[in-house]
C-alpha cells in the first residue's frame, strides 16, 4: 500500500515519475524530455556523461512576418577540474544533477522567454527551442546580452 502522495500521482492522467523524482503532466515538457535524451544518447551509453557535454538549449521567437530573435541560451556542463574525488563522481553528479533540473524548472518559470510565451494574445509570434551538444552561440545574441556563470 503506497502513500497517498503515491496514490494521487498514480490517479493522475499522463503523469510519470523518472529517475530525478520529477514528475510534470505537461505535454511539452515530456516533448523537451524525449529531445535531450535523444541527444545525450547520440554520444554511446558507456561514455561518461561529461563526454557528452556541454548541453545547450536556445530559446527563440518566430514572428509570423518571417523574421527570429534568440531570447536566451542555457548551457549545461560539468566542471571537471572542481571533482576531486572519481569514486563518488557518479553518486555526487546524479543528486547535483537532481537538483539542477529541479531548480531548472523553477527558474525557468520566471525568465524572459517563459513570460513572453504565457503573454502571448495573439498569433503574431511563436517560440521555439533547440537542443545540441556544444558551446552556445552567443555570437548571435546581439551586442548588449549579458552573461551569468553559476556554479
Amino acid at each position: 500500500m503506497g502513500s497517498g502522495f503515491e496514490q494521487e500521482r498514480a490517479g493522475r492522467e499522463g503523469v510519470t515519475s523518472d529517475s530525478f523524482n520529477i514528475s510534470i503532466s505537461d505535454q511539452s515538457i515530456s516533448d523537451v524530455l524525449q529531445e535531450t535524451k535523444k541527444i545525450l544518447q547520440d554520444g554511446g551509453q558507456h561514455e561518461s556523461i561529461a563526454v557528452r557535454l556541454p548541453l545547450c538549449v536556445e530559446i527563440s521567437l518566430r514572428t509570423s512576418e518571417g523574421g527570429s530573435m534568440i531570447l536566451e541560451f542555457w548551457t549545461l556542463s560539468i566542471r571537471t577540474d572542481q571533482t576531486n574525488a572519481p569514486q563518488r563522481a557518479n553518486q555526487v553528479i546524479y543528486n547535483r544533477m537532481s537538483l539542477l533540473l529541479k531548480s531548472l524548472l523553477s527558474v525557468t518559470r520566471v525568465t524572459p522567454a517563459y513570460r513572453v510565451s504565457r503573454l502571448k494574445r495573439s498569433d503574431s509570434y511563436d517560440i521555439y527551442y533547440r537542443i545540441y551538444k556544444g558551446e552556445a552561440q552567443t555570437n548571435l545574441l546581439g551586442k548588449c546580452h549579458t552573461q551569468r556563470d553559476d556554479p
